[in-house]
């Protein structure tokens, strides 16, 4: 199971990330649905969708393994991989949540209707944003403790690899 676990994760992660980008798109489409520009545009982004979780996976497998080389570290790829991708349960919580909130938006409405409606869990599309960066923190803190774990390196390492190359690219 184990070895199956990180494509599992992808899956799963990849067909939230597409039905969230079309759910926000079927909420938005209106009249819009007539043009076919728009159609084409909403076809393009819920397919870029469905390939972030693995562009990010590939991101993180590249850097942390470059930060394993930095730090003198040695490194598994196998037990990275699994590291990363549990460390994606909390986006797949998140995903879930922000998906019964977009399914409690009535549809129609103009978009800063849509952004104070509330959802039958009580939740908003504005208050998405704060909920989603508790998760990415969860993301990380998972990270750098399965990292420590897999690995056996110290926690101050641990967070090197695992928030070092995000900070550096927010930072850029």
């Amino acid at each position: 199971m184990r070895k199956y676990l990180p494509y599992i994760v992808l899956f799963i992660l990849s067909i939230l990330f597409y039905w969230i980008s079309s759910r926000s798109y079927a909420l938005q489409s209106g009249e819009l649905e007539s043009m076919e520009l728009f159609r084409l545009f909403r076809g393009i982004s819920n397919l870029i969708s469905l390939f972030v979780p693995l562009m990010l996976f590939v991101f993180y497998m590249l850097t942390s393994g470059l930060m394993f080389n930095l730090l003198d570290e040695k490194i598994n790829a196998q037990k990275l991989a699994f590291s990363i991708t549990i460390s994606f349960i909390p986006i797949i919580l998140n995903c879930l949540i922000y998906l019964l909130v977009l399914y409690g938006i009535e549809e129609g409405g103009t978009l800063s209707e849509m952004l104070r409606q509330r959802s039958f869990i009580g939740l908003g599309l504005s208050d998405m944003e704060e909920l989603s960066y508790i998760f990415w923190l969860g993301f990380y803190l998972f990270f750098a403790v399965l990292l420590g774990h897999e690995f056996e390196v110290g926690l101050g390492k641990a967070i090197a690899i695992s928030c070092t190359p995000t900070l550096l690219v927010v930072l850029g």
